[in-house]
Order: C-alpha cells, then sequence, then structure tokens
C-alpha cells in the first residue's frame, strides 16, 4: 500500500503500528484530509527511532507530536 509517496510494503509490524500511531495525532489534529508528506516523512522517522511513545491522554499524545513535529522544521 502506498501512502503519498511512502510505501509501507515490506515494514515491519511493529514500524507499521508505530506510524500509525504518530500519524493518527496529526489526522485528529488536522483531520485526514490536511495530512501532509512532511507530517508522514516525520511520523516515519519517528516510528523508525529509538524514541518511546508518549503516554497519557489522547491530547496529550496529540500535543506531544504537534510540539517534536514544528521543533523539528
Amino acid at each position: 500500500m502506498k501512502v503519498g509517496m511512502i510505501s509501507i510494503a515490506g515494514w515491519s509490524p511493529e514500524l507499521k503500528k508505530r506510524y500509525n500511531f504518530a500519524l493518527s495525532s496529526f489526522s485528529r489534529m488536522y483531520g485526514t484530509s490536511h495530512i501532509t508528506m512532511e507530517m508522514m516523512h516525520f511520523s516515519y522517522k519517528w516510528a523508525d527511532s529509538d524514541n518511546n511513545h508518549p503516554e497519557g491522554t489522547l491530547t496529550h499524545i496529540d500535543f506531544y507530536f504537534r510540539d517534536l513535529w514544528t521543533n523539528a522544521i
């Protein structure tokens, strides 16, 4: 399956899960129609890192990813 220019074929189940976890935060905050390639690439980089997943409410998790993303741009 391709997401924009990102092909998730061949990804490990763990990588897919982490990618979807991160990208779902952007979907909740901005809506699925406003997901950008930058958000997808950021989500992939986070998913492929050793960073621990954030814990707490969905709001806390969403702001965690938004803050990481805005500081990375």
